[in-house]
């Protein structure tokens, strides 16, 4: 009887294992219970379209996929529009300091005297190229 058993248990363990090396086969993928979300893409997400949304329940309350899936989208048009208004709130101030500093020197130099054009050196044409790239984008 002992003999049984321990026959018995290798086979079990040898089943085991094939079938986690992926030799029993593999299991059908269905489609999801939930229609998908009736979100816009990230780029256009609207306060009115969180309004608006109708969360798929489930039995036991809301659908855990559904709800993550909204809240890292949700998640992911904050986190762009924040970065967004950093970038413009740099390049406000940074633009206000210049405008500033340039009144400055138009108020301490005499009447007469003219200003000389400023020669950009090859690092700040391309820094100024760049902005104008990141400005259109």
């Amino acid at each position: 009887m002992l003999i049984v058993l321990v026959i018995a248990g290798i086979a079990v363990v040898g089943c085991v294992v094939l079938a986690s090396l992926g030799h029993g086969g593999e299991m059908a993928e269905f489609p999801p219970d939930v229609p998908p979300l009736d979100l816009p893409d990230v780029h256009r997400m609207t306060a009115a379209d969180l309004v608006v949304l109708r969360l798929p329940i489930g039995i036991v309350g809301y659908n855990t996929e559904a709800v993550d899936e909204t809240l890292r989208r949700v998640a992911t048009a904050l986190s762009e529009r924040d970065t967004r208004i950093a970038v413009l709130e740099q390049r406000l101030a940074e633009w206000t300091a210049g405008r500033v500093e340039t009144l400055r020197e138009a108020y301490a130099r005499p009447v007469g005297a003219r200003r000389e054009p400023k020669s950009l050196s090859a690092a700040e044409v391309w820094q100024d190229d760049r902005a104008d790239a990141e400005e259109s984008w």
